[in-house]
């Protein structure tokens, strides 16, 4: 389904008939990916409403529109209008990766909206002006490759980056799907998305996680170190966080262990009764 967004076309899917008694949880993808990369793993959930979105520049969702809609915050803007428009005044919120990103970014701006928040593979975002102009220009130089390549050859690129290794081992069918969706985007889209809500672009929210007063669920494959010590960093620095470290996995735990992943979304959801 599609909503227009102050002239903006959202793709937006119900992953689970909606029922407006129980709790919505809201669902952004990663870079190259698109909603669809969460219908496996919400199958078999029939008590929580499952709303996954495409976010700008991916799948059927706009790319062709002006650069600071791509902005973090202009995106988190448009998620809140695009939700009220549904109907739906407060939810949770699961974000992956570059997703992860955006879902922090919203429960910073709209707190009132969020009523728990899982990060899976996720960053607040670099903390010095140092790193974030390094990431820049990786981001700018990822997307210059985009733009003057096939896409196909950016997809080789990007499935050949050492944080995808243990996607290696998925089963073929999994593989090809996962490659088809990332086949399925728009160079010019995914180049937007790095030039103007990169993680380079990004405003760090390292300050602002003790603000946050929601529960929080953070996922991390075991095989992901790096990722590991930024769930532990935000631990620190935020010690009622919740860390799940899922065996023998990598970035993308949703895909590489869909039941594992969703039975800890969904003891978390339900783990605070007074909520």
């Amino acid at each position: 389904m599609n909503s227009n967004i102050n002239g903006v076309n959202y793709y937006y899917e119900w992953l689970s008939d909606y029922e407006p008694n129980r709790q919505t949880l809201v669902c952004f993808h990663g870079f190259t990916g698109t909603s669809q990369t969460f219908a496996p793993v919400f199958q078999k959930e029939n008590d929580i409403n499952i709303l996954a979105i495409d976010l700008l520049g991916h799948g059927k969702t706009d790319c062709y529109v002006h650069p600071y809609r791509y902005q973090i915050e202009c995106l988190c803007q448009d998620i809140a209008l695009l939700t009220e428009r549904l109907g739906i005044v407060d939810f949770s919120l699961l974000g992956y990766s570059m997703g992860a990103r955006a879902a922090l970014a919203f429960a910073c701006l709209f707190p009132k909206k969020v009523q728990y928040l899982i990060l899976e593979s996720g960053s607040p975002g670099l903390e010095s002006k140092a790193e974030r102009m390094r990431r820049k220009n990786s981001d700018e130089h990822l997307a210059g490759f985009i733009m003057s390549h096939t896409l196909e050859a950016f997809v080789d690129k990007w499935e050949n980056l050492s944080l995808f290794d243990s996607q290696k081992r998925l089963p073929t069918k999994i593989k090809e799907t996962l490659r088809n969706e990332r086949l399925s985007q728009s160079s010019f889209g995914l180049a937007c998305s790095l030039w103007f809500m990169g993680t380079g672009v990004q405003p760090s929210f390292w300050q602002a996680l003790s603000d946050i007063e929601v529960p929080i669920l953070l996922i991390v494959g075991e095989l992901d170190f790096k990722f590991q010590k930024i769930a532990k960093k935000i631990k620190t620095n935020k010690p009622d966080v919740s860390i799940k470290i899922v065996c023998d996995t990598g970035h993308c735990v949703h895909l590489e262990k869909p039941e594992i992943f969703s039975n800890l979304v969904h003891t978390f959801l339900f783990s605070y009764p007074n909520r």
